[in-house]
């Protein structure tokens, strides 16, 4: 209890700061908007297969989702509130509470950048719940895996570029699931064609969530 305690503290915290700056989110949700929109003058009259769209989707949300998570680290270097949280936080409230934090971060720049995506480029949604489904399991493999590599990079000088750097690779075959199986939502046969990128996706959230567990300690007090 005292842990989960602790991690709301830090999840509040890291809210007000937001609330009050609002650089991670508008970052990521002007990316997120700004992209579909500038697509949209060239693609919106092509006729797109559903692995295009599923690809471009999370192209666009993969890119807005590192502009904006790097921050939740950086911010406590930058401000000098890092040593603050390792004296008065146990490592395993900071990592959920920062966990929790990004994952909410991604939910309400989806919830502007999706629909906006859709519409723009005028693409027709058949199967809503797997886009739902879909989203949800990007959605905590990012937050998990962003919380680990946003506390290696925080304390390197190029800090938001590092990042960047070492996120692409890891995320990337959370990237190709979530792709194929956000696919299907967009085509009148899925035929079962998701459930092998939907279980992809959830053996690496759980594989990405043990690894956080066992490296974030080392990783924070380094």
């Amino acid at each position: 209890m005292k842990t989960l305690r602790a991690a709301r503290a830090v999840f509040e915290k890291d809210w007000r700061s937001e609330w009050r700056t609002k650089a991670g989110l508008s970052t990521s949700t002007l990316f997120a908007v700004a992209t579909p929109i500038a697509l949209s003058f060239t693609l919106v009259r092509q006729k797109m297969t559903p692995e295009v769209i599923g690809g471009l989707l999370w192209t666009v949300l993969l890119f807005a989702a590192l502009l904006g998570l790097s921050r939740a680290f950086i911010k406590e270097e930058e401000n000098g509130t890092a040593w603050l949280l390792r004296l008065h936080f146990p490592a395993d409230a900071v990592m959920l509470g920062k966990t929790l934090f990004n994952f909410s971060l991604l939910l309400l720049m989806q919830l502007f950048a999706v629909p906006l995506f859709l519409i723009l480029l005028n693409v027709q949604l058949t199967e809503p719940w797997l886009l739902l489904l879909s989203l949800l399991l990007g959605d905590i493999g990012l937050a998990i895996a962003s919380t680990l590599l946003g506390a290696l990079a925080a304390s390197a000088r190029s800090r938001g570029a590092l990042f960047a750097a070492i996120a692409i690779p890891v995320l990337l075959p959370l990237l190709v699931c979530a792709s194929s199986a956000t696919s299907a939502c967009f085509s009148t046969n899925i035929a079962g064609t998701y459930w092998p990128a939907m279980q992809i996706m959830a053996g690496f959230d759980l594989a990405m969530a043990a690894c956080v567990w066992m490296l974030f300690g080392t990783a924070w007090q380094a």
